[in-house]
């Protein structure tokens, strides 16, 4: 049994290679839901819609997001100021059809498992972190954003001064979530933003201390190479909780955490630094630029059960 924690596109790309191979006889998504948003009159969840596309093969490649081949119309006829939040007319009618089903009482997990049966995604199950509402807002010097406003609207450009994850104490683990981690053999953070797509699922009651406790293999791969991050703004939320805006930070966020981090060749040079921290680092082409970077990625880490 593989337990996954992402989010993002870092995390689809990555998990895209993993579900390829044979070797999975069970494969658990547990995915962020911090970034979710209440727009266009639906709930939309970012992360677990792209992890969803990713792997039925819907995905908008060249974006990383979104279903390819969809149209923004629905957009184009809006005249407020609303319009900022680039969801596409297919994606918005699957954000319907959940809203549908949610609105008769099933839990957003509930859901997801319908959404994943019905793209058939069968080697792997997908869980929200929680069934709670919880969001993410972005501190900035004038007032704080709902981190997608940050993101999206803002273009990634104010300062960040704090963190919030909204309603994140009163949050509980998604059914079957500690049982997930419990009884795995190797547990993967993908490469995603520590801060952002992370550290919601961590912070979820229990989370943290269920893969503390987990005899499983530990493994994160780094979102960094160099000084550069794959996607979206992981440098500036790193550097605005104290850490390192490189694979050394990353290192630092998982201490304690992981037994293995993930790093690309080009970073060699954080070697001896990252093994004072207590976790053994992989050297590895990670960026995935083709699918077949992250299959690579992918055997080298399940190699590590036959240890």
């Amino acid at each position: 049994m593989i337990t996954t924690f992402g989010g993002g596109v870092g995390a689809g790309k990555f998990l895209e290679g993993l579900y390829s191979q044979d070797y999975l006889e069970e494969l658990n998504i547990i995915v962020n839901t911090a970034d979710d948003i209440d727009i266009y009159d639906v709930r939309v969840s970012p992360d677990i819609d792209s992890i969803l596309y990713w792997l039925s093969g819907k995905v908008d490649r060249r974006k990383g997001w979104g279903i390819k081949g969809d149209t923004f119309n629905h957009l184009n006829e809006r005249k407020n100021n609303d319009s900022w939040f680039n969801l596409g007319d297919l994606d918005l009618a699957e954000n319907l059809r959940k809203k549908h089903f949610m609105s008769k009482g099933l839990t957003l997990q509930e859901v997801v498992n319908k959404q994943r049966k019905k793209l058939k995604i069968k080697k792997a199950k997908i869980f929200p972190m929680c069934n709670e509402e919880v969001e993410t807002f972005v501190g900035t010097r004038r007032k704080k954003i709902h981190f997608q406003e940050y993101l999206i609207k803002y273009k990634m450009k104010p300062k960040i001064d704090s963190v919030t994850f909204k309603n994140i104490r009163k949050s509980h683990p998604s059914k079957g979530v500690i049982e997930k981690i419990n009884k795995s053999k190797l547990i993967i953070f993908c490469p995603s933003n520590p801060i952002i797509s992370i550290g919601p699922i961590l912070s979820v009651p229990g989370i943290r201390k269920a893969v503390k406790d987990s005899r499983a293999i530990k493994v994160a791969i780094s979102p960094i190479v160099g000084d550069k991050a794959f996607k979206g703004p992981v440098l500036n939320f790193m550097k605005a909780k104290g850490f390192l805006p490189s694979v050394l930070g990353v290192a630092s966020f998982y201490k304690d955490l992981v037994d293995y981090l993930m790093i690309d060749n080009k970073d060699k040079e954080y070697e001896k630094k990252i093994k004072l921290l207590g976790i053994v680092p992989i050297f590895k082409d990670i960026r995935m630029t083709k699918r077949e970077v992250s299959i690579r990625m992918a055997k080298s880490i399940l190699e590590l059960i036959d240890r």
